[in-house]
């Protein structure tokens, strides 16, 4: 519900609401809502319960910075004569099959096979759970720019480049390919939230 954004952020989340509405009992969603307040998508204050966390354009340029330097660690780590670039072409095309304006979680799903399928190939995997968990807690704002008119050109475009380097077997330029198409969301969504983007 929040990575749709049909929960937005800063929006209170009523665990009797919600067991109700999945027909569940109420202590499967306090487990629930405990562990997305752990992970840093929900907050917790004891007068108001819990609401969806709402990022500042300042927030998001850290979890942008945490996201380079770790992705950079673990494409760095991947031994690119293992990949299975087919697979990856074939993630892609699910990708370009997808429409952003109409297939939001589909097409996110979709992109996110496609970068977390790479960065399966790292022996990194503590460093990988806690991108997968900065993912996380961007989703809502990345979708800003995946309902973007031109994001689905650009999308295929990086990631055309980004299997061109693994084909290569360029570590060097799959970093740069990566690090330019992560920066075109956070430079989109920043600005989309009134804020400026620190180096």
């Amino acid at each position: 519900m929040i990575v749709s954004g049909e929960l937005l952020p800063g929006q209170k989340v009523h665990q009797s609401e919600l067991a109700e509405r999945l027909n569940v009992s109420r202590i499967p969603v306090r487990e629930a809502l405990s562990t997305l307040q752990a992970e840093g998508v929900l907050e917790h204050k004891s007068n108001t319960g819990y609401t969806v966390t709402r990022f500042s354009s300042e927030d998001l340029s850290e979890l942008y910075l945490m996201r380079r330097l770790l992705e950079t660690e673990i494409l760095a780590s991947i031994d690119l004569g293992g990949v299975d670039v087919a697979e990856l072409e074939r993630i892609q095309e699910q990708v370009d099959q997808a429409e952003p304006s109409e297939e939001g979680p589909e097409f996110q799903e979709a992109n996110r096979q496609f970068h977390f399928r790479l960065f399966s190939y790292s022996p990194l995997k503590r460093v990988l759970q806690e991108v997968d968990r900065l993912w996380y807690m961007s989703d809502f704002y990345r979708a800003l720019y995946i309902h973007e008119p031109s994001s689905r050109r650009k999308v295929s475009e990086d990631h055309g480049r980004i299997l061109q380097a693994v084909r290569d077997q360029d570590s060097a330029e799959l970093i740069r390919a990566s690090d330019e198409h992560r920066s075109a969301t956070e430079d989109l969504v920043v600005r989309r939230l009134g804020g400026g983007r620190p180096r």
